[in-house]
């Protein structure tokens, strides 16, 4: 009775499994499906003009397209998926990747390969982002933050040296050394003793070990680094919050405040402190202007870096740090001294003079050396107000630096525009907090060399960029521009503007100029004013 009940029950049934049907790729993926956008945008590209290797021997089995390996990429980026092992498991069960890859079933060393060995290339496609993003007028231009953010690298702790550390090993072998061989004096003269044998074994277990740190005490003594990395070798211990330190690349990265779509990046191993120059004269180059605010941290207040950035022409705001130490009596702190530029004189808050000797003495600050002017004033021992000045017993002494004047400049700016400041983390931090917490890429995916770290870093923020774009601009607007510059570049080459446009007008039926057409990057962009989508 009960089976019969459980029968006559209705429930939503599928499809028989050895059913025949007739498939269609394109019928399964909707017309305004996203992997459309990213085969769109991966066509519009000149691969061979971005680095990307065209030319293979006809020897062998033919190669993939890198274009189509592009696309894997990309569309893995997008959905959370690096590894190259699951993007080839995706190859063969999702009907998305399916229809991008047209079938196509990559090896994970071929996935893999593509991207260790196309960082330079890679890093061009991220620039065609930025590009897209120009051409829609996504990117301001106006107001940008830097900053950066460590992400981990495929390099335990355990196998990253600095000397001192090496030299803590090679102490504790040379100690248990010292014990074995007491212990192997200590045995008697039979030669097949188990002990014995196993004592041996021991010592030439730890000098061989011993060795190992030697030779890699050896390479940080002749490459003058401070610490050395065995897994993946361009890797340093770095701190990361609050004094915890992790074996990591350092990636900087400049964000536009219009939408905050990221216009550069950079992978390196070291710390913050002499980013900023070339940050600044990379974003000047990309944006092809010099009028617009780039917004930092403390960690970039650097006075070098200041100097660079006034001679780029660009007007720079960086957090000023705390003051190391102070005066006995914070009222006679350096900052409540007075510079009179004109005299080269320093007052101070009792109303004393300080002077210079006009001479510059070179200081010595990690790897970088500054100059310096020292003043002081020989009234200064006998000042009522000494004890609550300094505890120097040759009396006050203030240095200061070459690179002074701009950093007086940059706290005047900052003092000035407060509520502009504010808006620093706001804008950089929008793409490490989407990149690391909601799509969870905290670590490198690659390892061996800072090369293959930045092919990875330079896909993070690709996809960073195509995930905005296609959220900010309609997909159907998006996938007609597109489409106009797949249609251009399978006419003619980016170099005949002239016959292009003459071409496109003919075809569409549209009056559009040479002028209308752009040149970003190898690329032709047909403005989005000049598109009527009412021809396709």
């Amino acid at each position: 009775m009960v089976f019969l009940v459980f029968c006559n029950m209705k429930f939503i049934t599928g499809i028989d499994r050895n059913q025949t049907e007739f498939f269609c790729l394109e019928q399964a993926i909707s017309r305004d499906h996203e992997v459309r956008l990213i085969d769109l945008f991966v066509n519009t590209i000149k691969m061979s003009d971005y680095g990307f290797a065209m030319d293979f021997t006809d020897n062998g089995r033919p190669a993939y397209d890198p274009a189509d390996l592009l696309k894997l990429f990309i569309y893995g980026y997008l959905n959370r998926t690096r590894s190259s092992r699951q993007l080839e498991k995706e190859c063969r069960r999702n009907i998305e990747v399916m229809w991008l890859m047209k079938g196509l079933v990559p090896d994970h060393n071929t996935i893999s390969n593509f991207r260790k060995d196309n960082p330079k290339a890679i890093r061009k496609v991220f620039s065609a982002t930025v590009a897209l993003a120009k051409n829609f007028e996504l990117i301001g231009g106006k107001l940008l933050a830097g900053d950066s953010t460590k992400l981990r690298a495929q390099n335990s702790k355990k196998n990253n040296f600095n000397p001192s550390k090496i030299e803590r090993h090679i102490a504790y072998i040379d100690d248990k050394l010292e014990q074995y061989h007491t212990l192997l004096a200590q045995e008697d003269g039979d030669s097949m003793s188990t002990d014995k044998k196993g004592l041996t074994y021991k010592i030439a277990k730890h000098h061989k070990q011993r060795n190992k740190y030697l030779g890699f005490k050896k390479a940080l003594e002749e490459s003058g680094e401070v610490q050395i990395s065995t897994s993946d070798p361009d890797s340093r211990q770095l701190i990361t919050r609050n004094n915890i330190t992790e074996v990591a690349y350092n990636v900087q990265a400049t964000v536009d405040s219009k939408y905050h779509l990221a216009i550069d990046f950079k992978v390196t191993n070291q710390n913050d402190s002499k980013a900023m120059g070339n940050m600044v004269r990379r974003a000047k180059a990309i944006l092809g202007k010099r009028d617009f605010t780039m917004l930092y941290d403390k960690g970039y207040h650097t006075g070098t870096e200041f100097a660079y950035a006034d001679k780029q022409g660009i007007e720079v705001m960086v957090a000023i740090p705390e003051v190391a130490s102070h005066a006995p009596d914070i009222a006679f702190d350096v900052a409540n001294f007075t510079y009179d530029k004109g005299q080269d004189v320093y007052t101070c808050p009792a109303g004393a003079t300080l002077s210079s000797n006009g001479r510059w003495y070179l200081k010595k600050h990690g790897k970088t050396t500054n100059r310096m002017k020292h003043y002081k004033t020989a009234s200064c021992k006998a000042c009522a107000m000494f004890e609550s000045c300094t505890k120097n017993k040759a009396g006050r002494l203030i240095e200061r630096t070459e690179h002074a004047e701009v950093i007086e400049a940059n706290k005047q700016r900052i003092e000035l525009n407060k509520e502009i400041y504010r808006k620093r983390q706001a804008i950089v931090e929008h793409p490490f907090g989407i990149i690391k917490r909601q799509w969870d890429f905290y670590y490198i995916m690659t390892k061996k060399t800072i090369n293959h770290a930045s092919a990875d870093v330079g896909l993070i923020f690709t996809a960073f960029n195509l995930r905005r774009i296609f959220n900010i601009i309609d997909k159907n607007l998006l996938k007609e521009y597109l489409k106009v510059l797949v249609l251009i570049l399978l006419l003619q080459k980016a170099y005949f503007k002239h016959l292009s446009a003459t071409i496109i007008s003919y075809s569409m039926k549209a009056k559009v100029k040479t002028t209308d057409f752009l040149m970003r990057y190898n690329r032709l962009y047909l403005t989005p004013d000049k598109l009527d989508f009412n021809l396709f």
